[in-house]
């Protein structure tokens, strides 16, 4: 009778125990997260106690704004401890605007130890170029995965940040490699102005991502206006602009390229010195494996340029089937607004929307014919101007 009772009075109020157990689940969560976070950084802790490393000077270069303004706060309570624990002297200098990660690397008196990149790729792609600006060797760096796009450093982390939990790993997990002393070499691929007023002054910029150009490019910039659609945001942003006459639908350029090398004489070869080549051959370096030190590839710096008429262009670096990297040119075509870009918007919005042509090169220059327009370089905007874009393997080294 009595449970017959209560069973009545369940039924009565279902709304209300309905209501109530929503926060009383979300509480019972958060305690369950905080504990497997504390259980965890214990466990890191003990371990990073009794190992024995060498100390370094490690200069943080940190963007409070990255992640939703979290970035600084998650630095400070899991990486800044672990840092301390391993005997590091940690200095850490606050980025105050877009671009200023640059010039605090660039104008440094003397280069630390380490640097540890703590944002996202705009500012890993900052402090690399600051370094390489500086002419002098640089110093290996550290990539924190604390940016709300942080592609670079997560391709080198096993853990996926899609919990609280999982975040903290890929943190520590990034600090792992620099515990360890465990380093590797990592190419940069650099971007250099081109036919440019010869009173103006245009220093290099260095990437370690992509670079992105296109209609594809500037819907996911604008996902951000659309926050309050949650995870659907680049959906919405997709299926508003999907008629807008207000987005650049084709872009066109001119492109000129030169075929991809395992690294010869040639490479460094004078801009004045090309050697004259068929273009039958442009793609020779292909079949290329084993080379002596002074090899020399004669279509090395061959050119092949051409106009095209596209989408979207997207550059990235890829290691190829001879095991040298190349820089991969994918353009996009087949776009075109109204509903057919509304039947692929699923492959638009995880950006894989299948290319019209791919090209492989050691360098790419681009002369675009309208200049109304944004380039990214590592998820940066940058203005449209002619660019060289070229490959500089083994550029920077790496914890990871």
């Amino acid at each position: 009778m009595l449970k017959m009772l209560n069973w009545q009075k369940v039924r009565a109020h279902w709304k209300k125990i309905a209501f109530a157990s929503l926060p009383i689940a979300y509480g019972l969560n958060a305690l369950k997260s905080s504990y497997e976070i504390s259980k965890y950084m214990r466990t890191i802790c003990n371990e990073v106690k009794n190992s024995s490393g060498s100390s370094k000077n490690v200069l943080v270069i940190l963007n409070p704004v990255a992640d939703k303004k979290n970035s600084e706060k998650m630095f400070r309570k899991f990486c800044e401890p672990v840092l301390h624990l391993s005997g590091f002297t940690v200095d850490i200098k606050k980025t105050k605007h877009v671009g200023h990660a640059k010039t605090l690397v660039e104008s440094l008196n003397s280069l630390p130890d380490v640097i540890i990149v703590a944002g996202g790729d705009g500012t890993s792609s900052e402090v690399v170029t600051g370094l390489l600006r500086r002419g002098v060797p640089p110093c290996p760096i550290v990539l924190l995965p604390l940016g709300e796009k942080s592609n670079t450093a997560l391709r080198y982390l096993q853990h996926v940040p899609n919990s609280k939990l999982e975040t903290v790993k890929c943190l520590i997990s990034s600090l792992q490699p620099l515990i360890k002393d465990r380093t590797q070499f990592c190419n940069v691929v650099k971007y250099d102005i081109i036919d440019s007023d010869a009173h103006e002054v245009h220093k290099p910029i260095y990437g370690l991502q992509s670079f992105s150009w296109g209609v594809l490019r500037d819907i996911e910039a604008k996902q951000n206006k659309y926050w309050y659609f949650g995870y659907l945001r680049h959906h919405a942003a997709a299926l508003f602009n999907a008629f807008s006459d207000k987005l650049q639908w084709n872009i066109k350029a001119k492109v000129v390229l030169t075929p991809p090398c395992p690294g010869c004489s040639n490479c460094k070869m004078p801009t004045n010195q090309k050697p004259k080549i068929s273009f039958a051959s442009f793609y020779a370096t292909r079949s290329i494996s084993e080379k002596p030190a002074n090899f020399i590839n004669e279509v090395c710096n061959a050119e092949k340029s051409e106009y095209v008429e596209m989408n979207q262009i997207d550059i990235s670096c890829n290691k190829n089937s001879d095991s040298f990297f190349e820089l991969k040119t994918d353009l996009v075509k087949s776009l075109t607004p109204g509903f057919n870009f509304l039947d692929n918007i699923s492959s638009i919005v995880h950006r894989s929307v299948e290319p019209a042509i791919s090209l492989k090169s050691r360098t790419i220059k681009l002369y675009p014919s309208v200049q109304a327009s944004t380039y990214y370089i590592d998820g940066e905007e940058y203005d449209v101007r002619p660019i060289k874009i070229s490959l500089i393997p083994n550029a920077i080294k790496l914890f990871c």
